[in-house]
């Protein structure tokens, strides 16, 4: 015992005990059995759950395997085609060979001799395409696009397991430019934009595949995704329009481009009897091949643009005056001298005349006269056939866009609203509108509508929808048509205004119009100059309306600018559809009156047609089934497109050298719609 400086005692300490060792040694050896025992009963229930998982799992395990294990990738089907009339393609898809390269596949050891091969079939870098072959995050690897189909032969003969040729479908437009506006275009998701390709797209475009791949432990696909057949394409649509034409119509618009250059100019050429469309055109286009940023020559002015008609206006408000019964052809009317005060607006004549006959009104393309005849007729019954013509109203046409036009109220038009009207000022209408209008006079008083889209067929031919020619119903009688479609040959003959329309070798009705431009709503110095017209005028076949927006060099007026392309238009397409001539006299192979190449009447009726106007030209003889075929033994690929392509007869060529055969044999008839195959050696 001990004592401290505090004062304080110190006990010593107390020894403690000590646990023997078989205590220890019991206590440790149950806590070790204690720790064993659980991880058995744990090891025991995982093993009892993973047996159960395997041998009876549940809907939630199997999804979520499926997902881990699935991957899954929809596939567009290849698209339907667009065709003309007589089957020949104007949009088609092509298969787009692509070489494809699968990593994994490609043993370490041959990368660099495998790429080398590779890169001198493709013309690539060898070292470029050997960096994608030692990529080990993909099994797929695109090593060129877009390839030729030889290279993509090549590939398939390298028979390697890693190396196979992908075939994309793309779109692809054979005439690149042609009809561009009306057939529209596929964007790179591969939906219809624009025309056609939008307005019909969901037949177009067809089905689609889901299609499930299997994936490994790192989520990389192991199936090969290029081993895919059958998918359901889309379906094919066939228009009215014939190719032939078409061109023709599109030629003679960049002359007018050339010539005038406007902001634009448009056309359309209608079949009168039908309704259908057999060109619809626009010029400046675009090739769809090769889309620029540019959306300006997109624009389809047929139907997207609604114009002051002017003059073109005129047929429509002597048909509605003669309907009435309120003049003859011979019936006179005073047109002042060129000036006629309506209220305090003057209504004048470009052409001063004192009395004129209602022929003669036409002729010389009165605005008094119109004023006059319209409001002695008054607005119900003028405004009720202008509806029937379909003015101012949608025709329901398969193209995107399409305008409406602006007609006023009957009820609530005014006097001066409704002369201005009589000469197509203050209305609105689109040259679609215009030109069914027409063709309503040409087709003895009843209006067509207007059809584009004949029928889209399934991937086996069986068509899904088939559209046939359809009445809108009676305009005016049959007896009024006629006198009007007659009295409109005036326009084309002698002292008229539109002479230059004249087609050698038929007689031309039509009608000129000048239409002044409407600016930030005031008219402006622009002009509009336009052509509406029918042949033959004795049984009208085709009835074309032509527009000029905004000319600039040269005249502004429609009879010096549209009607030659009318002529030309006309002329060509005649012989295309094999419509005889109604006129026994010559015609220029190049046509002297603007109506381009053109066929020659013979006294018997027969008629003959310089295809060419050159050495390489053969002659082609009209017969009342078409066109008879010459022999075309011996001659050239030159001569024989120089002699057949301007009558619209498709050729198929196989050889070169001069031709040995030809099928159909010479003297057979032939058309349009007609294959010529020659062989040539």
């Amino acid at each position: 015992m001990t004592t401290t400086t505090t004062g304080r005692l110190r006990l010593p300490p107390l020894p403690q005990a000590v646990e023997p060792t078989e205590v220890v040694r019991t206590r440790a050896v149950g806590r070790i059995r204690w720790i064993l025992g659980t991880l058995v009963v744990l090891l025991l229930v995982i093993a009892v759950r993973g047996v159960q998982l395997c041998l009876v799992p549940s809907e939630r395990t199997l999804r979520a395997a499926a997902v881990q294990r699935w991957d899954q990738v929809t596939l567009r089907a290849r698209r339907g085609e667009i065709l003309d009339r007589h089957g020949r393609r104007l949009a088609t898809s092509v298969a787009t060979p692509n070489v494809v390269v699968d990593p994994l596949r490609v043993m370490p050891s041959e990368i660099d001799s495998l790429a080398a091969t590779v890169a001198g079939i493709v013309g690539g870098d060898a070292a470029e395409i050997a960096g994608k072959m030692r990529r080990d995050d993909s099994r797929y690897q695109r090593v060129a696009v877009k390839v030729h189909p030889s290279v993509a032969e090549a590939i398939d003969a390298l028979d390697h397991p890693a190396l196979w040729v992908e075939r994309e479908p793309r779109r692809y437009y054979p005439e690149e430019t042609l009809a561009s506006q009306l057939i529209g275009f596929v964007d790179a998701a591969g939906g219809g934009r624009e025309g056609i390709e939008a307005s019909l797209d969901t037949h177009l475009r067809g089905g689609s595949v889901l299609l499930q791949r299997r994936r490994d432990r790192r989520g990389l696909d192991v199936d090969d995704p290029s081993r895919i057949s059958g998918l359901h394409v889309g379906g094919d649509v066939h228009l009215t329009i014939d190719r032939t034409i078409q061109r023709i119509t599109e030629r003679a618009l960049e002359q007018i481009m050339i010539e005038s250059v406007p902001l634009a100019a448009s056309a359309v050429v209608v079949d009168v009897p039908t309704g259908d469309i057999l060109a619809l055109a626009n010029v400046p286009s675009f090739n769809p091949n090769d889309l620029g940023e540019d959306a300006t020559p997109r624009k389809n002015h047929v139907v997207q643009d609604a114009i002051e008609p002017g003059s073109v206006f005129k047929p429509f408000t002597i048909a509605a005056v003669m309907e009435a019964g309120l003049v003859n052809p011979e019936t006179t009317i005073d047109c002042e001298g060129g000036t006629w005060m309506l209220g305090r607006t003057s209504i004048k004549d470009d052409h001063p005349h004192g009395v004129l006959t209602i022929r003669e009104v036409l002729k010389y393309s009165s605005n008094i006269a119109s004023a006059k005849l319209a409001l002695e007729l008054g607005a119900d019954q003028f405004f009720g056939v202008l509806t029937r013509l379909g003015i101012a109203a949608r025709t329901g046409i398969e193209l995107p866009g399409e305008r409406a036009g602006f007609l006023r109220d009957p009820h609530t038009v005014k006097p001066i609203e409704l002369a201005t009207t009589a000469f197509g000022q203050g209305v609105t209408a689109t040259p679609l509108q215009l030109a069914m209008a027409m063709g309503a006079l040409g087709n003895d008083g009843v209006r067509m509508e207007p059809r584009l889209v004949v029928r889209v067929e399934d991937m086996d031919g069986v068509p899904e929808w088939v559209k046939s020619p359809e009445s809108a119903g009676r305009v005016v009688s049959e007896k009024t048509a006629d006198t009007v479609v007659d009295m409109m040959v005036s326009v084309t003959e002698t002292g008229g205004t539109a002479t230059r329309a004249q087609v050698p070798g038929y007689r031309v009705a039509g009608k000129t119009g000048t239409a002044e431009k409407v600016k930030d709503g005031h008219y402006s110095d622009a002009r509009i100059g336009s052509f509406a017209g029918l042949v033959p005028a004795e049984d009208p076949r085709l009835a074309i309306v032509i527009t000029v927006d905004e000319p600039t060099q040269g005249s502004r007026y429609g009879g010096i600018i549209a009607a030659p392309a009318f002529a030309m238009i006309a002329g060509e397409a005649l012989r295309v559809l094999g419509v005889p001539p109604t006129e026994a006299e010559p015609l220029a192979a190049d046509g002297a009156s603007g109506a381009g190449s053109g066929p020659r009447a013979a006294g018997s009726g027969d008629r003959e047609a310089e295809a060419g106007s050159g050495p390489d030209a053969l002659a082609l003889t009209w017969g009342g089934a078409g066109w008879t075929l010459p022999d075309l033994t011996g001659r050239t690929m030159r001569e024989v497109t120089a002699s057949l392509a301007p009558a619209g007869i498709a050729l198929s060529m196989v050889g070169s050298g001069r031709v040995v055969s030809q099928d159909p044999p010479p003297g057979a008839p032939v058309s349009s719609a007609t294959t010529v195959s020659i062989a040539l050696h």
